[in-house]
């Protein structure tokens, strides 16, 4: 094979790859594009073992495993407790798992700032299209099923893009799709034929043409591509997705200009509606998970299903009504509720499920259009029903809903001392950024010990010390609820609900998460209309003998009561004599000297957090550092060995000639004695090389024995010999042996391929 065609061919790959890397990154915000090229660049490396040598292709079959778990290392390292090979397979496809969570209930551009799962999925995506193509391309070299994958994922990232359209990109894809296919029939000649260059050339400016007018840069023009995969939605174009076992993305679901209609609820009172709870805290993110409930079994009567839901216990306080849901543009894995079940009614067979924290969930979801009524208790609680219950929890509800990733409060059996409690929190990864915690607590608790006094508290702080916006600023936190806490105070309700539910568990208090709607508009009496614009996340905290009671810390939004002493929302805190908690707005964070963010801590002094990298930055360093070292270290040697060839006098440098000459005879097997001479070197390369020096190695040993001077054409023919007994040392060796004589290893050769043993002694040029 002719080594500048392969090299000419790889990087028409790598340039394939690259483009193809790039426009996939499109479609995620902030841009991973560096990581997908670092990703690209590792994969092609991990396929193309057979173009080195033919025979090694099952190589790239053990690379290309191996460099995908190096990738996901270098992203999202393994936990301490990870140990084995399969803890830390299972770690990465929960990671992965979730990934896919996201990306299903995602839109574009997927929001992949916080979500490590997400960005691992879409590296890996790239990583295996890109390996397996490099395999095909480079390995087996067959490049047009390459080819056509790498278009796919292009073409997925063009399509999901809602920037302008950028024709550059899927020009300089056609026109490194000719050039790779214009030099794959010459791989294995020996001469690449005029004709056959010129027509890949031509047939690579043609499509690059055509591209260019399909793309909309001529009259043709296109705003948009002819397949956009983002209206691939059998639940039609204004449908919404709601799966409800983790948070919603907020700011990309509350769209004024896209504020669908998600359901009509027919119900004598308004109140939230309740669609499922959120109660495993990772330091991060609440999360639900897959139901571990209850089967609902259906009763016919009167030609409709009933499901009679397992009672509650302690049975809760309200009032008893009956709701009807018309959802109208949908899909949902839970139904709604206002309050908590007693019996569902539907139409329809249904396969429902009553999970341990009641709510109904449906599988699979359904959706766009569906009916059914719920005969349900609302919540109608006051203040009175809940002061003075006392800590005496259940101990399902304790395990259920108290947990959190780093030390509880003094009031739940936590240390008792800030200093105490900061050392433990710190001995944890997730508790970390929650050092302010403590102080914070105090500064909004103080003393008080009633649980009902201190979620009033917890509610009327964030009110009243935090800002809402669904653009908040970045301030370099993993957690975005510590974010919020410590360093932005601006959110919008998940932030708000998911540090209250926090701040309550630290404190003893069993809370958890509860997503779905507010009551929405009355349309007319007892109706009312649900939009996207409605969605939202509250808080539910458990009191003995009551139940769970609801609670609402978003600026702006109160849990609808016919109360006249509503047992939340700020008339419940002035009631109770609470302006703000007691709290007074948390000091600003302060650049540290360093450059580094410090975030203020409430209790006044100033804890210092590093501001957190791109997960895994260190290891894809440690990639990028080794892949500039397998560049930079051949060149290097190259440039070391040939320092002679450009100082010292004509004799000097005819000697370093000769030298480099051997060395490149021995870095590709072919051994001498020390006594061999000009005369024999000539004749095995003759023999073996098919390489005529000519009347050169006199010349050279005329020099050595003082009866000629060195001229400038000696110079010249023999750094003339040196690229050819180069080119053909690489032809007859082999890819591998070649890209192992650039790094200076040698690998040895049959006896037969040496070079004859010497009868008399060479002339010191060698020496």
């Amino acid at each position: 094979m002719n080594g500048r065609r392969a090299l000419f061919y790889v990087v028409g790959f790598a340039g394939l790859a690259a483009v193809t890397a790039v426009v996939a990154g499109r479609v995620a915000d902030p841009s991973i594009a560096p990581l997908l090229l670092v990703t690209a660049a590792v994969a092609t490396l991990a396929g193309a073992p057979g173009l080195v040598r033919r025979r090694a292709w099952p190589l790239a079959l053990l690379l290309l495993p191996l460099g995908a778990y190096l990738l996901m290392r270098a992203q999202v390292p393994l936990p301490p407790q990870a140990s084995g090979v399969p803890a830390h397979l299972a770690f990465y496809a929960d990671q992965l798992s979730a990934g896919g969570i996201a990306y299903a209930y995602d839109v574009f551009p997927l929001d992949v700032s916080s979500q490590a799962g997400l960005r691992l999925l879409l590296s890996l995506a790239v990583y295996v299209t890109v390996g397996v193509a490099a395999f095909l391309a480079l390995s087996l070299r067959r490049p047009l099923p390459a080819i056509v994958m790498l278009l796919a994922l292009a073409g997925f990232g063009f399509t999901t893009d809602s920037s302008a359209r950028d024709p550059w990109a899927a020009i300089a894809f056609v026109l490194f799709a000719g050039w790779m296919l214009s030099l794959s029939r010459s791989l294995g000649q020996q001469r690449q034929h005029a004709t056959d260059a010129l027509a890949g050339g031509v047939t690579a400016v043609l499509a690059a043409l055509l591209a260019l007018s399909v793309i909309g840069t001529t009259a043709v023009e296109a705003g948009r591509p002819l397949h956009d995969w983002r209206t691939w939605d059998l639940t039609g174009p204004r449908t919404a997705k709601f799966r409800f076992d983790r948070m919603q993305n907020y700011p990309r679901l509350l769209e004024p200009a896209n504020d669908v209609v998600v359901m009509r609820v027919r119900s004598p009172i308004a109140s939230y509606w309740r669609a499922s709870v959120l109660a495993d805290f990772t330091g991060t993110t609440w999360r639900g998970g897959l139901p571990d409930g209850r089967e609902l079994r259906p009763q016919a009567r009167g030609g409709d299903w009933f499901y009679e839901a397992p009672r509650i216990r302690p049975a809760p306080q309200g009032r008893y009504v009956t709701q009807r849901f018309e959802i109208e543009a949908a899909y949902t894995d839970r139904l709604f509720v206002g309050g908590w079940a007693v019996e569902v009614r539907s139409a329809l067979p249904l396969d429902l499920q009553m999970t341990n924290a009641a709510a109904v969930a449906v599988k699979p979801p359904r959706g766009p259009s569906l009916d059914y009524s719920v005969a349900a208790v609302v919540p109608d609680l006051e203040p009175t029903d809940l002061v003075g219950r006392g800590r005496y929890y259940p101990a399902d509800v304790v395990r259920s809903s108290t947990a959190l990733p780093f030390p509880a409060g003094p009031a739940a059996g936590g240390p008792s001392s800030e200093g105490a409690w900061r050392a433990e929190a710190a001995a944890s990864p997730a508790g970390r950024e929650w050092a302010g915690l403590f102080a914070l607590n105090e500064r909004i608790v103080g003393s008080e010990t009633d649980p009902f006094r201190v979620a009033l508290a917890v509610e009327q702080y964030l009110r009243s010390n935090h800002d809402y916006s669904l653009q908040p600023p970045d301030a370099g936190f993993d957690s975005p609820y510590a974010e919020f806490l410590f360093a932005t105070r601006v959110g919008y309700c998940q932030h708000f609900a998911g540090a209250m539910a926090a701040i309550l568990r630290f404190n003893g208090i069993p809370a958890r998460v509860v997503v779905g709607f507010t009551a929405g508009e009355e349309e007319r009496n007892g109706i009312w209309v649900v939009t996207r614009n409605d969605a939202h996340a509250w808080v539910e905290a458990y009191f003995p003998g009551v139940g769970w009671a609801q609670f609402d810390p978003t600026p702006g939004r109160e849990i609808p009561s016919t109360s006249t002493a509503p047992a939340s929302g700020p008339d419940a805190a002035a009631a109770a004599g609470l302006d703000g908690g007691g709290a007074s707005p948390a000091p600003e964070a302060a650049p540290a000297a360093d450059g580094r963010a410090r975030v203020a801590d409430p209790s006044g002094q100033i804890d210092e957090t590093v501001v957190a990298e791109e997960p895994g930055g260190r290891a894809l360093w440690l990639v990028l550092s080794l892949l500039a070292a397998a560049v930079v270290w051949p060149a290097g040697r190259a440039l070391l060995r040939g320092r002679g060839l450009r100082r010292g006098s004509r004799e000097d440098r005819l000697r370093a000639s000769v030298a480099l000459l051997y060395a490149d005879l021995r870095d590709h097997g072919a051994e001498s004695a020390a006594s061999q001479t000009l005369d024999e070197t000539a004749r095995y390369l003759s023999g073996h090389l098919g390489v005529d020096a000519g009347d050169l190695p006199d010349r050279v040993q005329a020099v050595e024995f003082g009866s000629r001077r060195v001229s400038d054409a000696d110079l010249e023919d023999l750094a003339a010999l040196r690229r050819h007994v180069r080119r053909r040392l690489r032809e007859r060796s082999g890819r591998l042996t070649a890209l192992l004589a650039l790094y200076g290893v040698r690998r040895r050769r049959r006896r037969e391929s040496s070079l004859p043993v010497a009868r008399r002694a060479r002339p010191a040029t060698r020496s």
